[in-house]
This record gives C-alpha cells, structure tokens and sequence, in this order.
C-alpha cells in the first residue's frame, strides 16, 4: 500500500493569469504558496475475491467493475491516463472541505498520479507530477482550470511562478527571513465562508472577458513583483494587505460570479473590523 499527501494552496497576485487563453499572449506570473493542510491518499492493487474491481472511498463509497463508471472525476481521469487497468482499492480524505477555493482537486490529483506511479515502482520528480496533473486535468477531464494549483501542490512552498507564452514555466522560491514570515504569518486569518463551488465554472466566465480586461490582468501581474519586494524587504507589512484590497477590487469585476453578495458583506464587515485587505480564495 502507497500513503501519499500532497499540500494545499492559496494564492495571494496573478490569479488569472496562468489561462492558457491569457498566457498564450501575455504570459503569465502567480505569487502562490501551499499551507499545512493536505489531501491524503492510500492506494493499493485489489486483492481478488473482494466483490468488485475498483473501491473508491471519499464522501462517496464506491464499488464498480468498470473505470468508466468511477464517479470520482479525478481517479478516473488518473488512472485512464496512466492506462491503468488493474482494479485499485483508494481512500481519499482532506484536512478541508473541497471546492473551497484551496486547490483541493490539484492537490488531490497530485498526491493520486504520485501514489500510482510509485505503485508501479517509478520514481517522478515535481515538475513531472505537475505536468501530468495539467494534462489530467485539462486534457482528460476537460475542465476549465489554469495549472498554478497543480504546480504549486507538487512543488510546494512560497514561490513566484513565471509562464511564457508557450505555457513553459519555472518557479523561482521567495526567501523570506524567518523573523519576516513569522510577522507575516501573524497577519493572515482564512476563513471558510460555508460556500463551495466548482472553480470551472467561474473561471469560464472569467476566460470570455479576458478580451476586455486586459488592464485589470496586466496590473494583476505587477502585484507579483511589488508582494515579493514588500515580503523580502523591511517596511510595513500593512503594504501588502493594501495590495491584496486593490487586487481584490480588481478581481471582483473580472466576472459577476466571483463574488456573492454574502461574501461582499463577509468582507465589508471585516474591513470594518479592522482587517487591512483580503481576498476570496480559488476562481471566485
């Protein structure tokens, strides 16, 4: 049996801006880091005479013989693209809640394609796990995603990443004196809103009108470089939380189905309450 975990998320500048559909012409530059929450996995070979071929345990308890009938999107489209066909027995289970806005699905697809691998005995460095998660995902599953989440989950850390217009990309890590971090760290509060959503779907909505929010993304893009000079300097914190207010102004008009109104309200009031500046995690 493989036991495997692999981190998740959030995104402070950039989001938006690892689309293909924006890249392509822009490129593309996300200021992201993983956090000390994890999707966990076990997976191993199904041992005969146990009634079916595949067992898939999440929120879901399932019990089929055929790949195709596997309701969980992301087994499926891992183990259709590793041409997998023996029957595998997987538990899957996370620190948060899914469709929360955390990269839960990257994470999950991640930690799936890695523990499959090493099933098979092969060993795949970060970049290839990053890799097959985007094609998983966007080619195999067919859903509308840009590939920060997956590159972020399988490198992990505080990390600037950079896309040229061939979708090629690097990640340069941002060092930050453990001093700096801390007094960071003890600025920042997450909160789950109640509210989960499938991040394709607003993120089509948001593609469409790439066209007629070029400004709003090219600024997006400058917040990566001022974050990383205010974390790696030594002037006020408050900076940052000011950048993430503007670029969450700026993100709410990216789509009208980024932000609902309870969620307006969630950070008014917190605004009120003395936060700086905030953001809603994932697509919207």
């Amino acid at each position: 049996m493989i036991i495997t975990r692999a981190p998740y998320r959030i995104s402070f500048f950039g989001g938006g801006s690892d689309y293909e559909a924006w890249y392509k012409d822009h490129g593309g530059r996300v200021l992201t880091s993983t956090i000390n929450k994890y999707a966990y996995l076990s997976a191993r070979y199904m041992p005969p005479f146990l009634g079916s071929r595949y067992r898939i345990m999440w929120s879901k308890m399932e019990n089929v013989d055929k790949r195709e009938d596997i309701v969980h999107a992301g087994v499926r489209g891992c183990l259709q693209y590793l041409g997998i066909d023996e029957g595998f027995e997987i538990n899957h289970a996370g620190d948060l809640p899914a469709r929360s806005g955390l990269g839960s699905s990257s994470s999950f697809t991640v930690a799936m394609l890695n523990a499959l691998h090493a099933l098979k005995g092969e060993h795949v460095t970060k970049a290839e796990l990053a890799s097959e998660a985007v094609i998983v995902e966007q080619d195999v599953l067919k859903e509308t995603v840009g590939i920060q989440d997956q590159i972020e989950c399988a490198h992990g850390g505080l990390n600037m990443i950079n896309i040229d217009k061939m979708g090629n990309w690097f990640i340069e890590p941002v060092i930050v004196k453990p001093s700096r971090m801390a007094d960071f760290s003890s600025h920042l509060m997450l909160f789950f809103t109640g509210l989960q959503r499938f991040a394709s779907d607003i993120a089509a909505d948001q593609i469409s009108n790439f066209a007629n929010r070029e400004p709003q993304l090219n600024r997006t893009m400058m917040m990566v470089d001022e974050g990383v000079r205010i974390l790696t300097g030594d002037g006020p914190l408050d900076y940052f939380g000011e950048l993430l207010h503007e670029g969450w102004m700026l993100k709410r008009g990216m789509s009208n189905l980024v932000s609902p109104a309870a969620v307006d309200d969630i950070y008014s009031r917190a605004r009120q309450a003395g936060a700086i500046g905030g953001k809603l995690l994932g697509a919207g």
